[in-house]
């Protein structure tokens, strides 16, 4: 079993946050499939698909803003001692509580935590809190405030105040 261990706003496993593009790929253990480039917003990004994890840079100066990994049996992603592939949404929902009583709800798409960067896609969330989590996401400092805030993201604002 492979071990993915999340340090809030800083990395998960060989993904570091903030670091360029360029340094980390000869570091990831994961076999790249492919790359795309795309453009949302005031944000053009460039997403590396691993086929255990996505990896978004920032494509003003290829620094790594977002990871989201998909539950694998193969793999753990330790948080705090936890191993949150092995948790439902609702263990999830409860363990961050215990962490940060202001957690943020999507409707329809999960929930996540300002305070410690890491975000739980876990579609139905809203109607059953037991739901299937299909994916777990960290970012860098103010990634997440832009959804729970419903506010404009600008990658390269958030990058430079880092």
């Amino acid at each position: 079993m492979k071990t993915i261990e999340i340090i809030p706003f800083h990395s998960a496993g060989e993904f570091k946050l903030n670091e360029t593009r360029s340094t980390l790929m000869p570091q990831i253990s994961f076999r790249l499939r492919n790359s795309r480039e795309s453009t949302e917003g005031l944000n053009s990004f460039i997403i590396d698909d691993y086929q255990e994890a996505l990896a978004y840079y920032n494509k003003t100066n290829e620094k790594l803003f977002y990871v989201l990994f998909a539950p694998l049996p193969t793999y753990e992603l330790i948080f705090q001692n936890q191993n949150l592939f092995a948790l439902n949404s609702g263990d999830i929902f409860r363990f961050f509580q215990n962490l940060d009583r202001d957690l943020y709800i999507e409707d329809y798409v999960g929930f996540g935590s300002l305070k410690c960067g890491i975000d739980i896609y876990a579609p139905n969330f809203t109607d059953d809190k037991s739901s299937e989590v299909e994916a777990i996401s960290f970012a860098i400092r103010g990634y997440f405030d832009s959804i729970a805030e419903e506010t404009e993201l600008n990658i390269d604002v958030l990058q430079q105040n880092m």
